[in-house]
């Protein structure tokens, strides 16, 4: 219930801010792919995307250069994160390996710049769009799954499967990983009138939790320096998408048939 009431906190707060002054408002989608950003376990990545609704703020009135190039956007979006991922640790003198995958789900809000120029052809209404800023999201749904496997080993109590038991709570990534991320968002794209194409790419700064890095586990047992740190920062998300996106004017000024873009 609270991640629901949550979602449509966001959208109300939308919403009632379209109303107020703002020149478009528009929805988009997109499909990528995601991945762990991780040199230490992350193998490949998993199927990325997003839906989401935004608003668009200009500046034509605004005494500022750029001011009908420059707008800000604000959004919420509902993202799918995540990737596959394979680690190596120590258990009871034996060397593990825990593979497994994230499949994360979360509800995202965009706080964008945007600049936005129109290209010099005969007809007018086709624009290069760049939008770039921070991102805050929360996780909402996410599938956790892992196996540990010791090579030669077979039967040593570290070789497990977290969906070989019922409890769900261990099948859940945000029992484990941190539900909240703090992104970068950048997009490229071509714009059409109101259709949009953009290359969107989705960092987080927030790694998904501490990891314990065999390596120095190994380093810290030789040495005999039981103050040597272990854990690792885990990795990031990093997602790379192609969207696509609708928008409508609401109190925006007429500009596709400025006859001054117009090659005679």
């Amino acid at each position: 219930m609270k991640k629901i009431l949550l979602i449509l906190t966001l959208l109300t707060a939308t919403i009632g801010v379209a109303n107020a002054q703002w020149a478009r408002w528009g929805a988009k989608a997109g499909a990528g792919v995601s991945m762990i950003h991780d040199d230490i376990s992350s193998t490949s990545p998993i199927l990325g995307g997003f839906a989401g609704i935004y608003v668009d703020y200009g500046f034509e009135n605004a005494k500022i250069a750029w001011n009908t190039n420059l707008y800000l956007q604000f959004g919420v979006n509902f993202t799918r994160r995540g990737g596959n991922f394979q680690e190596l640790f120590k258990y009871e003198n034996e060397l593990s390996i825990r593979e497994g995958f994230y499949h994360n789900y979360y509800a995202q809000v965009p706080v964008l710049l945007g600049f936005k120029f129109e290209m010099p052809v005969k007809h007018a209404g086709h624009y290069v769009n760049i939008l770039f800023g921070p991102a805050f999201s929360a996780g909402v749904y996410g599938k956790y799954r892992w196996r540990t496997i010791t090579p030669y080993n077979p039967q040593v109590n570290a070789n497990n499967d977290n969906y070989g038991t019922d409890d769900k709570s261990a099948r859940n990534s945000f029992s484990f990983v941190n539900r909240f991320d703090a992104n970068l968002l950048v997009s490229v794209g071509y714009h059409y009138r109101h259709l949009m194409l953009d290359l969107v790419f989705d960092y987080g700064f927030i790694p998904l939790r501490p990891e314990e890095d065999a390596i120095r586990k190994i380093e810290q047992e030789q040495t005999g320096n039981s103050n040597y740190k272990i854990e690792v920062p885990g990795g990031n998300l990093m997602t790379v998408m192609l969207s696509a996106g609708f928008n409508i004017p609401i109190n925006e000024k007429a500009r596709y048939n400025r006859s001054s873009y117009r090659r005679r």
